[in-house]
């Protein structure tokens, strides 16, 4: 894929988590995601009891979280894998405004997508996307995701780990 180079970093710093917050706050950016509605007083909360300045152990419960990162380490935004039984689900934030409709969100989906392909040997990734948020739909649909399935408020995206190789040989 051709456009900025994107990274995804494990490891979150402090002040990404400030950032994270910021994004979580903002209507725009959560609009589409199914995070609790306390989410950001709990981080908050942990962030007055834990005084680390590598969060990375409180983000990676229940899956890989990462940081999406350019310019040697600028955070834009974060993307999650979840295991799930027949592999993971992928969850992707581009936090930073300025900075949608630039080619990041499918990039970003591709770094993911090697991660569980190739760290963690998952067969399948799947991402659900609401029907409405169509900078979604269009960046899994850009990577090559077929639909899978239509839910309640959701369109279920797939790839397998075959199709993946298959588009990056």
């Amino acid at each position: 894929m051709k456009g900025i180079s994107v990274q995804l970093r494990q490891e979150v710093y402090r002040s990404d988590v400030f950032k994270i917050i910021d994004w979580l706050e903002d209507e725009e950016v959560i609009r589409y995601l199914n995070e609790q509605q306390n989410v950001c007083s709990g981080i908050r909360q942990v962030l007055d009891r834990v005084n680390m300045p590598i969060l990375t152990h409180l983000f990676n419960q229940n899956g890989s979280f990462f940081v999406i990162t350019i310019n040697e380490n600028e955070p834009i935004g974060f993307l999650r894998l979840v295991p799930k039984l027949s592999g993971a689900e992928m969850v992707i934030v581009i936090g930073n405004k300025d900075l949608w409709g630039k080619g990041l969100g499918p990039n970003a989906i591709i770094e993911g997508l090697k991660f569980a392909f190739f760290n963690w040997r998952a067969g399948e990734v799947v991402a659900k996307v609401n029907f409405r948020n169509e900078r979604s739909l269009k960046a899994f649909r850009k990577v090559g995701f077929r639909q899978e399935k239509e839910l309640a408020k959701e369109i279920q995206y797939a790839m397998s780990m075959d199709e993946f190789l298959k588009l990056v040989a």
